[in-house]
């Protein structure tokens, strides 16, 4: 069951780059994944925020224990996570925010 959660948090993930470039702006269910997109980008941004917080902080950790490499790989990958985790929240705003400004500029402008 905890796999499954899991699983349920990151596969929205995956499904936005697939989503955003086969957009079909007429379809009924378009404004429905673009409200969801912009709250869950916005969830994972904040994710994404305190993953890189809690990376830092404990940088201090480590620091105490100069001697131990094993401290020092496991930071070092929490810090790469969290790197990774905000370049991946910038791509997504920044292909929604391409998105809303195309929307902004089409004759509907329901969105």
């Amino acid at each position: 069951m905890e796999h499954l959660f899991k699983s349920l948090l990151i596969l929205p993930c995956f499904y936005f780059f697939s989503w955003i470039e086969k957009d079909n702006r007429n379809s009924k269910f378009f404004p429905i994944f673009y409200y969801f997109y912009w709250t869950y980008i916005i969830l994972y941004a904040l994710f994404s925020l305190a993953w890189t917080v809690f990376s830092v902080l404990f940088f201090n950790i480590v620091l105490k224990n100069v001697a131990d490499i094993k401290s020092w790989g496991i930071w070092l990958l929490l810090v790469l996570l969290a790197f990774a985790s905000d370049w991946l929240t910038y791509i997504f705003f920044k292909k929604m925010l391409r998105l809303r400004r195309e929307l902004g500029k089409s004759k509907s402008g329901r969105h």
